[in-house]
């Protein structure tokens, strides 16, 4: 499973209504990014996965979480909104250099934790 975001200057329905479709296509999570003039943010949701593709992030929910809060810490600003979920969660206002860092870090975050998952099972 190979996931990969979609990166956005300000927000486009039709852009993200696209790459909903994709991510279902692909049977891959839906993570995107909003980019402002300074700050921007990163969304991940599980919507788009069927329901058997999902148990890994039951299975592996705390991973997921652990490894996202500590990626977070690198990134965070006083500014910065969170809710890290395993199935979904977002970082709101993080500086713009830092957006296509954390959104990679969701993806593969996720990779792994499918990884972890798969040897186990």
């Amino acid at each position: 499973m190979k996931i990969e975001f979609l990166d956005q200057n300000g927000s486009s329905k039709e852009e993200e209504t696209h790459w909903f479709h994709q991510c279902t296509e692909k049977n891959i999570p839906y993570v995107i990014t909003r980019r402002r003039t300074s700050l921007g943010d990163v969304e991940w949701d599980y919507i788009t996965l069927n329901s058997e593709s999902e148990e890994f992030l039951d299975a592996e929910k705390d991973f997921v979480i652990n490894e996202l809060d500590a990626l977070l810490a690198y990134y965070i600003t006083p500014e910065t909104k969170t809710n890290v979920l395993a199935k979904s969660g977002y970082a709101k206002n993080l500086p713009i250099e830092h957006l296509n860092d954390f959104a990679a870090d969701v993806c593969n975050t996720l990779m792994e934790a499918k990884k972890r998952y798969d040897k186990n099972a």
